[in-house]
């Protein structure tokens, strides 16, 4: 059984808006995807679906976060072994969903795959899409972030990661042994996934992702996917290719808490 939880979460400082309505038009292209994967030779497990957690968007963002990361933390504990999915949102509600998983599962590393460091102080105000990392970090998580290819004048580069490709990550997951994923979609190549806020080219592969995600079989303690922007996705092509990932993504899941 896997649980899957929305959180249609943005903030101001986004170049563009409608990431809040990804959730919805992600489960909508689940209805277009087989349930059996060929990629790993396996069906998608049962899923319980929480629905979304919405919070007033009128609310400052950091009181937005920790009102989420309250009905988080309750929603985790009715049943702690169960292993979450979250469907973002823009990429600032990692500040909740990874404080919440730490507080009722233990320590864990997280395998941030972005192409953006996410490492401003500021960016709009301290609790940003551009700013989630580094306050994270303040609070003790250890972060590898791979595949970036953009670094801001006040950002820093991370002791775990690498610039333009995500291969270093198997490395880096081997020596783990807890791993949440931090799926920001616009670590994809544009040309693969061109429906998210800030695209960046030289982006990594489908079949690399793929690849990388397969590996944390037995590691994977929880994982989230954001930053798609249906309202670029005109083709509906995107939604496809994100609700195949999360497909791929539950197998694994499934298959580290077997």
């Amino acid at each position: 059984m896997i649980r899957l939880i929305g959180i249609p979460f943005e903030t101001e400082a986004n170049f563009l808006r409608g990431s809040s309505l990804a959730p919805a038009h992600i489960r909508w292209h689940t209805w277009g995807v087989d349930d059996y994967s060929p990629l790993q030779n396996a069906h998608r497990p049962p899923c319980e679906d929480l629905g979304d957690l919405w919070e007033n968007f009128d609310l400052p963002s950091k009181t937005r976060l920790e009102n989420l990361k309250e009905k988080l933390v309750a929603l985790l504990r009715r049943s702690s072994h169960v292993p979450t999915l979250f469907l973002g949102g823009d990429h600032t509600i990692t500040y909740a969903t990874a404080k919440a998983l730490r507080e009722v599962s233990g320590e864990f590393t997280i395998l941030h795959l972005d192409a953006h460091l996410d490492r401003w102080n500021d960016y709009g105000g301290k609790f940003s899409h551009a700013t989630v990392i580094r306050r994270l970090e303040e609070e003790g998580f250890k972060v590898g972030t791979f595949g970036y290819r953009t670094v801001g004048v006040q950002e820093y580069e991370p002791d775990h990661g690498e610039r333009f490709s995500i291969d270093a990550a198997l490395e880096f997951v081997s020596f783990q042994r807890k791993v949440f994923v931090s799926l920001d979609l616009d670590v994809l190549d544009p040309s693969e996934f061109p429906c998210v806020s800030n695209p960046e080219p030289m982006g990594v592969s489908f079949k690399a992702l793929l690849k990388l995600l397969i590996s944390l079989k037995g590691k994977l303690v929880g994982a989230e996917m954001v930053e798609y922007l249906p309202t670029l996705d005109h083709s509906r092509r995107c939604g496809s290719v994100a609700a195949v990932l999360l497909r791929e993504i539950m197998i694994v899941l499934a298959n580290s808490h077997a």
